[in-house]
């Protein structure tokens, strides 16, 4: 009798959890779809490298995750609840988070969802140069130097960044936001079920980079500043890519080691591979980070905002983009968290009224 109950809990949860996430997942099967059948159709196999290192990179995180997460609840106790019996009230706070069947299932299908899409998106995401090989770079470094009064942007920032520890500490944190969109995409997939603000963060982040990162990156195939010379189009950028190996002596850039990596996968077909500039998804994905920031807090809005600042500098001052890639992202990424708070806001009012 206890198991027929278990089990049919089991399954009352599981229903409405697939219900919640039901934008997210179509969305993500179409996209999986899509992608599968442009592979077949263009005669590649359904896979990559890229992938498979990322993925791997967030099994290793949950753990850390977790423990943040812990951490995170125990100083909100301490510094906001305050209660009178703290133990206690730790252990029955986790005990309600672990046993809450509904956040478990929709946050499980909800994380699914986002793993599957990671594998999809970076498979479309190296078929950009065999759908449409890279040619607009030079009309991006043209269109750069108008926008800022004939000056590449990296030299109009230069006399405040241009030393090698500033430069240093800005490749930190464009690194720390791979560890950041992982948190925020596990924190918000384990509390879609409560707020619409995470369901809204998901369904955005994602098409966000379908369309950014997928659709638009393919239109306007191109390398950045790091690969212009690589491509034969001059040595525009090359003065940056100096000063950069340069300081590299005296303090670590390690975007160089990365940008070796991919032009190497490029030209070798070798597994880790996924050249893209316009638009920058480092900068859109920010930019998303930090409006579901302000649904959280104002002031983690802000600090999210320092932060999406630090990232637009980084994308610049590493080589990695034009100017124009990101002010393209901030724009899109805008559109896209609009259409998808209209969404989630209108399929919420459908559950109610149902």
């Amino acid at each position: 009798m206890t198991m027929q109950v278990n089990v049919s809990a089991k399954g009352s949860a599981m229903g409405p959890a697939l219900w919640r996430n039901r934008a997210l997942i179509t969305l993500v099967a179409l996209h999986f779809a899509a992608v599968y059948a442009i592979c077949a159709f263009l005669g590649r196999d359904f896979g990559s490298g890229t992938a498979s290192t990322l993925i791997n990179l967030l099994k290793l995180q949950v753990p850390l995750f977790l423990i943040v997460l812990f951490f995170w609840r125990f100083g909100w106790m301490v510094a906001v609840v305050r209660p009178r019996r703290p133990i206690q009230w730790f252990l029955n706070d986790l005990k309600e988070i672990v046993f809450d069947r509904e956040r478990v299932f929709c946050g499980a299908f909800a994380f699914l969802a986002m793993c599957i899409f990671a594998g999809s998106f970076t498979v479309a995401k190296d078929l950009i140069p065999v759908i449409h090989p890279f040619s607009w770079d030079e009309t991006f470094a043209t269109w750069d130097r108008a926008l800022h009064l004939g000056h590449d942007p990296w030299r109009v920032i230069w006399p405040i960044t241009g030393t090698p520890i500033i430069t240093t500490a800005i490749n930190a944190a464009y690194h720390l936001w791979l560890i950041l969109a992982y948190f925020l995409i596990f924190v918000a997939c384990f509390n879609a079920s409560k707020h619409n603000k995470h369901r809204t963060y998901l369904l955005a982040d994602v098409t966000c980079w379908i369309i950014a990162g997928n659709i638009l990156a393919t239109i306007f195939s191109s390398v950045g500043p790091v690969y212009y010379e690589a491509m034969g189009y001059g040595r525009d950028f090359q003065p940056l890519m100096d000063k950069l190996y340069a300081f590299n002596e005296i303090s670590p850039v390690w975007a160089l080691s990365v940008q070796e990596m991919l032009i190497d996968g490029y030209r070798n077909d070798g597994p880790v591979k996924g050249i893209s500039a316009m638009p920058s998804m480092h900068v859109a994905s920010t930019v998303m980070m930090t409006l579901y920031a302000f649904s959280v807090s104002r002031i983690w809005g802000w600090v999210m905002t320092a932060f999406t600042a630090v990232i637009l500098v980084g994308s610049v001052q590493l080589g990695w983009h034009y100017a124009i890639d990101g002010y393209v992202s901030i724009v899109v990424a805008l559109c896209c968290y609009w259409v998808a708070r209209k969404v989630v806001t209108a399929l919420s009012r459908a559950e109610e009224a149902a």
